[in-house]
């Protein structure tokens, strides 16, 4: 599988997980997940090569809760 492909099929995944709070889309080398709220600044990107997740930026530095932990438990459970 190339790296778009699995992008695209963890970007789907975690729109799953993640909906509605949270929305994901995928790109070439990272994938962008951001709050479906206007007024919420939270934007997370998930860093990834080699089909692997190699780092999880925030964007804002927000506060981690719920959501953030929900998303790095399927990211660890993730294969």
């Amino acid at each position: 599988m190339n790296q778009i492909a699995f992008n695209q099929q963890l970007s789907d995944k975690l729109n799953e997980v993640l909906n509605p709070t949270l929305y994901s889309t995928p790109g070439k080398g990272e994938i962008t997940i951001v709050a479906n709220e206007k007024n919420d600044l939270r934007e997370y990107r998930i860093i990834t090569e080699n089909n692997k997740v190699v780092k999880v930026e925030d964007a804002y530095d927000a506060k981690h809760d719920a959501d953030y932990d929900k998303m790095m438990d399927f990211l660890k459970d993730y294969r």
